[in-house]
């Protein structure tokens, strides 16, 4: 496996810890990357969701905005089905990339596409914990009780992008202090060898466990100026919006021209 192909592999674990669990039927939720080294400001993050009326996640798109307000991906996802495996694809066009979920039966079929050139295979459903994109957000809120108890948990993860699963593990670090706001911080590698190879990740939920406050890790955008997913950046979903963020909502309410 190349190392970029391992870096992706990682990268799909960001998109899915961006769900909040607000009781609400349809919300909006932001995020503001930066490099987690430089803190450079790279993309936001514009997350709407739409819940049932039980209050879970029927739907969702994500858009990622460059720090001028442009367009970098998209994507859309669909939990009606399966919340642990959703339908989805995301698509990254001036990169000429795209990965999704077509089918989440058994087998659950995944696809990329990479510079015109197409992937797919079906993958059969495994036993134990699994989960896929941003469903590895729900299993992660399902499981925080027994991490908060200090307890591993184990799981595959089916990774789109490497039209294949792996196993990952996930356990608490700390609880900590985000933004004036209590939280508890998990580490989330991969539960093989390959985490020689890659830098964790690290998550901080809210106490009460319903919202995400920060990420860091890989991410599962491509610095268009590598071609390569930006390998570590610090996401916070709190606190205030960074003056460099831009996105189509908060361009029209100040007036600022979008290039």
């Amino acid at each position: 496996m190349r190392l970029l192909n391992q870096v992706r592999l990682l990268a799909v674990v960001v998109a899915g810890t961006l769900l909040g669990c607000e009781a609400v039927q349809a919300e909006t939720v932001l995020g503001f990357a930066r490099d987690a080294s430089s803190q450079r400001f790279l993309y936001t993050e514009v997350h709407e969701f739409k819940r049932g009326s039980d209050g879970e996640v029927q739907t969702a798109t994500t858009r990622y905005y460059d720090p001028q307000g442009r367009e970098m991906a998209r994507k859309s996802l669909d939990y009606r089905a399966n919340r642990y495996i959703p339908l989805y694809k995301m698509e990254m066009p001036a990169q000429r990339y795209s990965e999704g979920i077509s089918g989440n039966g058994d087998p659950v079929e995944v696809f990329k596409q990479d510079q015109g050139k197409e992937t797919r295979k079906a993958l059969a459903r495994d036993s134990g914990l699994e989960a896929a994109d941003s469903g590895f957000n729900h299993l992660l809120l399902d499981q925080l009780p027994q991490l908060r108890k200090g307890e591993t948990v184990s799981f595959k993860l089916i990774v789109a992008g490497n039209t294949d699963r792996f196993r990952f593990r996930a356990r608490k670090v700390a609880d900590v202090q985000i933004e004036q706001e209590a939280g508890v911080q998990l580490r989330v590698e991969p539960d093989s060898l390959l985490r020689l190879l890659v830098n964790p990740i690290d998550i901080v939920y809210d106490a009460k466990g319903t919202r995400l406050l920060s990420y860091v890790g890989v991410s599962n955008v491509i610095d268009p100026a590598s071609a390569q997913v930006y390998k570590q950046v610090r996401i916070s979903y709190a606190g205030p919006v960074p003056p460099e963020a831009r996105w189509p909502a908060r361009t029209a309410a100040t007036g600022t021209a979008t290039p």
